[in-house]
């Protein structure tokens, strides 16, 4: 139960119409909401049109009255009646400021609040009012329509009851001194033996809807922002001349495309953010967190205090909630809080035990754990299912036998891939490792057949062209590579068909090789781009194939100074991802072949014909 209470510091800002739309928008919304008319002294929820219907009930002026006879709290359920209002499955009740059949003004003059607080418990009262709404109505939120100014009613409306405070105003000096005074007496519950924080919700309301040609409302906002110690603009609640206001419509009801509507609708997006006991809001929240590098900074000691607050009080508020135990352990693997990460993984998939993604991230914490039997167990379990991405299953394979070919091949997830989605993992898996290559080649043959033109990815079939000329299916990859040769102008598809086509004949073909150099030499340096390491072997060999011996030798050197920056690269002499020991050895043998010596072939050639199962 999450309880809001809508202020403003004068009247006539819309605040019960904006009340009303909201719950509203929330039991559309599928919420169980329960409204409250703490307006005393000009109370009128129960006149709204969307609420006709109801079976009438006594109020709050009726529930205090009843205590103060007898002593004792009466039961809640004699103040409350649920409102015919049509939803999906939310719900609305009203709890009236008093009843219709019974002498409201007599009964609200006799009741002395100050007294009540002072001498009769009116705290406790309140408080038992509170749990009532709690155990017996069981709403998800309660919104309060407090009466405007400085009381004793609005202290608790604004501080006792609520968790959050919509304050409405309009945006003048007299507005911004009164709503100034409340917020700090709100904010000091913060600092009270409570030590109740209060979220707090500024509206402006009310706004001509003009041109602010000399920049009016822009210093009234940058002075409320300052004043209040604001780092985010209020929300807005432009004014809307329409006759539908005088009949109480509910905008986000009866007309919930129009701009009304979807102002009111940002005020329920702010209530609910602050409420981590709402599905959606715990959901954003989280969402939100992981998309920050990290939430622990030695620099933020007191934010990260808070984060782990409301981590925990999600994670107690939303313990047989699937979703946000797998979001959260997600965000404790990443901070390396395996233990936990993998208890609330665990919790996840025993509330749902359908969910691949979540064995697969277990399976990793598990491994860093040290658990590899356990991590085992987890990715296999996530390869049975048939809704593993390529990706995930490219996952999956670093904590199974690879040795175990048959198991992963035939399995639900490898075994339910559409052709271009088995090229995806092919591409993904074959340059990591030789134990993932061999599995690689056992699904080729289910895709060699495929193509270029069916594949929508481009990239997807450039890099399957790699493949082809690293197993030296070469008539195969000369087939991708071809694709819209005359109209693309790219170096690397030009250099591949080269290569293709060298494996293919048997014999170097230098007028393609030179269309290689040309487009190499027309084109701008770009750093970055032509000058890494691959690159540079790539054009040493183009411009040995095209008996340029001094320039090829010139790459071969630029080439292993580009080595330096990286860890492994791509080595055209091979077709394979190497280390940087393998790509200078690599690098010394071209060296031996541009030098003329006939006996060294690039290890890719030497491949021709031993993989004859898909001709």
């Amino acid at each position: 139960m999450y309880i809001t209470t809508f202020y403003s510091f004068k009247g006539g800002v819309g605040r019960s119409m904006a009340l009303v739309n909201a719950g509203i928008e929330l039991a559309q919304r599928n919420r169980r909401v329960l409204l409250v008319d703490f307006d005393l002294e000009a109370p009128g929820l129960d006149t709204f049109n969307a609420f006709a219907g109801r079976e009438p009930s006594k109020g709050i002026v009726d529930f205090v009255h009843s205590y103060l006879s007898s002593g004792t709290p009466d039961d809640v359920f004699n103040y409350v009646s649920k409102c015919p209002v049509e939803t999906e499955s939310g719900e609305i009740w009203l709890m009236p400021a008093g009843g219709v059949k019974t002498d409201y003004a007599g009964l609200f003059q006799n009741i002395d609040w100050g007294d009540l607080y002072a001498n009769q418990d009116g705290f406790l009262l309140m408080e038992d009012l509170k749990q009532q709404w709690m155990d017996k109505i069981q709403p998800d939120y309660v919104l309060i329509d407090s009466r405007t100014g400085h009381t004793d009613l609005g202290g608790i409306c604004t501080r006792q009851l609520p968790d959050a405070v919509a304050i409405f105003y309009f945006p003048n000096e007299q507005n911004r001194r009164g709503v100034s005074r409340v917020v700090r007496e709100i904010r000091s519950e913060q600092d009270s033996p409570r030590k109740k924080a209060i979220q707090l919700i500024f509206i402006m309301s009310n706004v001509p809807d003009l041109d602010d040609e000399h920049q009016i409302l822009e210093r009234e906002i940058a002075e409320f922002k300052s004043q209040l110690a604001l780092d985010e603009d209020p929300l807005m609640v432009h004014r809307y001349d329409s006759l539908s206001l005088l009949n109480q419509d509910v905008f986000t009801q009866s007309r919930p495309k129009s701009r009304l509507a979807s102002e009111y609708r940002e005020i329920v997006n702010q209530i609910v953010k602050g409420n981590l006991g709402d599905q959606e809001a715990a959901l954003d929240f989280l969402k939100r967190l992981e998309r920050r590098n990290r939430w622990r900074h030695r620099d933020e000691e007191s934010t990260s205090r808070e984060v782990r607050s409301k981590l925990d009080e999600i994670e107690k508020t939303h313990a047989r909630d699937a979703e946000i135990s797998y979001l959260l352990g997600s965000l404790y693997h990443r901070e390396q809080e395996l233990k936990r990460a993998t208890s609330l993984y665990r919790r996840s998939i025993d509330l749902r035990p359908d969910q691949p993604e979540v064995y697969l991230d277990r399976a990793r914490a598990l491994a860093d754990l040290g658990n590899v039997e356990e991590a085992y167990q987890d990715a296999m379990q996530a390869l049975n299912s048939p809704r593993l991405s390529p990706r995930q299953i490219s996952r999956a394979l670093n904590f199974v036998d690879l040795d175990k070919l048959d198991q992963i091949t035939t399995s639900n997830a490898v075994d339910s891939l559409d052709s271009e989605q088995k090229i995806r993992l092919i591409t993904l898996i074959y340059f990591e490792s030789e134990a993932k290559r061999r599995l690689a080649l056992q699904l080729v043959p289910s895709v060699a057949r495929v193509k270029a033109q069916s594949i929508s990815d481009d990239r997807l079939y450039r890099e399957l062209g790699l493949i082809f000329i690293s197993m030296g299916q070469f008539r195969l990859a000369t087939e991708l590579f071809s694709v819209d040769q005359n109209a693309v102008n790219d170096i690397a598809t030009k250099f591949n068909l080269a290569i293709a086509s060298w494996g293919k004949n048997g014999s170097l073909d230098a007028a393609a090789f030179k269309k290689v150099i040309e487009l190499h030499e027309s084109k701008p340096r770009q750093d970055g781009l032509n000058d890494n390491a691959n690159y540079r072997q790539c054009i040493a060999l183009a411009y040995w194939a095209t008996a340029d011996i001094e320039k090829s030798l010139e790459y071969t050197e630029k080439s292993k100074l580009a080595l330096e920056k990286y860890e492994q690269s791509f080595s055209c002499w091979r077709y394979l991802y190497v280390n940087q020991e393998e790509f200078l050895k690599d690098i010394d043998e071209m060296e031996k072949l541009i030098n003329g010596d006939e006996s060294v072939k690039p290890p890719f050639l030497k491949r021709i014909g031993e993989s004859s199962i898909w001709d």
